[in-house]
């Protein structure tokens, strides 16, 4: 099987290499092509085998410049789609960076030779921002639209509907990671997608997991070491809330929450901001975590650090309980790497969870905020206990998400 695979939206490599990497190691004859990939940390860059960007024309001449503003012209998608922003939403700026925007793709394809090489373009994370150039693929070529879950559950304004519902009718195939995902972009955009529409997992880091399964009883000391570099307690219950800077991981609420907690020296609490909080929000959100957490009186850290390798396995292990409940997601890894490692999870019952409920997964939910005092006090009533019932979640974990069957599942959706 040899497929030619264009890989466009999200280009962040931590999301795409778990996927491309499995595919690669199994249809070694696939050729993929990221234009403008990206590492979160350069000093843990995986790409370079997996991608094939070789080919790629990166320096657009004039005439394609001049080509490009002339197919423009005559587009009556980029019409419609710019009449929608001047009269709809009435932004002129954003009309004009959608002109710009919008030129330098096209003057990009053309350079490419509107990439009729390619077999299959697929776009990640289904926002207005990432789905620009789809207009722009020829019309006899396959799309493939993957969702990740911030994309479908955070964005409900006006014109990114309009824009993502024109979208999901051109491509061929959509993708998302469980069954309540499905029924959300169904009644988001229309039962007309029904048949488009694939359920599949992403395919996992499985050097996290097999690091977690690699640790024995001499690499302690590794483990101590660890939590002295990073702030977690040598001798108290580490709290890792949310998994990552994002506020909407809802950290201040959790935390919030934790305040009425009784025997509070037992525990020690722990934010990474490491990503996905913007530059701008840094300082001030920051300020705010150091007030809320001086306010319930428990020890904490916040560590300013991506974890990648050897480190992230060591953050999964040094973790004893997981609070998890974000505005939004499919199916986080960090939550799946965490209950892999042994730790007590305790998720929000809103997320769309019900894959790991099915597998049989050990795990406690909360409705709303004020709960999670009370399932954090149920775990710590007999946590030796607690710890035990969680060790079970490892075998279903490798069971369920290191199926062969997902990755020869997106091989086909790809082809």
């Amino acid at each position: 099987m040899s497929k030619k695979i264009l890989v466009l939206g999200v280009q962040q490599n931590n999301f795409l290499s778990f996927l491309y990497g499995s595919l690669k190691k199994e249809y070694p004859d696939f050729t993929i092509t990221v234009p403008y990939y990206k590492e979160v940390d350069v000093q843990v860059a995986v790409s370079d085998w997996m991608y094939d960007n070789s080919s790629l024309k990166r320096h657009v001449s004039l005439i394609n410049y001049v080509r490009a503003f002339f197919y423009l012209l005559f587009s009556r998608h980029h019409y419609s789609t710019l009449f929608f922003i001047l009269f709809f939403e009435k932004k002129l700026f954003k009309a004009g960076h959608f002109l710009s925007s919008s030129l330098k793709e096209k003057s990009f394809f053309l350079q490419n030779n509107d990439f009729v090489s390619i077999d299959t373009f697929h776009f990640h994370f289904m926002q207005y921002s990432y789905l620009r150039s789809l207009f722009l693929v020829p019309k006899h070529k396959k799309i493939v639209c993957s969702f990740w879950g911030s994309d479908l559950m955070r964005t409900s304004d006006t014109f990114n509907h309009f824009f993502v519902q024109k979208a999901l009718k051109r491509a061929n195939v959509i993708t998302c990671q469980s069954l309540e995902m499905k029924e959300i972009i169904l009644s988001k955009f229309g039962r007309s997608l029904h048949d488009k529409i694939q359920i599949n997992n992403f395919p996992i880091d499985q050097a996290v997991f097999n690091g977690i399964d690699d640790f024995t009883s001499s690499d302690r000391e590794a483990l101590n070491l660890f939590k002295k570099t990073y702030g977690f307690s040598s001798n108290k219950i580490n709290v890792v809330i949310g998994h990552n800077g994002s506020p909407q991981n809802n950290h201040l609420k959790c935390i919030e929450a934790l305040e009425s907690l009784p025997n509070k020296e037992q525990l020690h609490l722990i934010v990474n901001l490491c990503y996905a909080l913007p530059k701008h929000q840094y300082e001030s959100y920051k300020t705010s975590l150091e007030n809320a957490f001086e306010q319930t009186g428990i020890g904490y850290t916040i560590i300013e650090k991506f974890f990648s390798g050897n480190e992230l396995v060591l953050s999964r292990l040094a973790t004893d309980v997981f609070i998890h409940v974000p505005v939004s997601d499919a199916l986080s890894a960090t939550l799946t790497e965490m209950m892999y490692a042994g730790s007590v999870a305790i998720t929000g019952s809103w997320l769309p969870y019900n894959t790991l409920r099915q597998i049989g997964l050990h795990y406690h939910q909360v409705s709303d905020f004020k709960q999670i005092c009370e399932k954090l006090k149920l775990a710590l009533t007999d946590f030796e206990k607690e710890k035990t019932l969680c060790k079970s979640n490892k075998a279903l974990i490798r069971d369920f998400f290191f199926r062969k069957q997902i990755v020869e599942k997106w091989a086909e959706i790809l082809s």
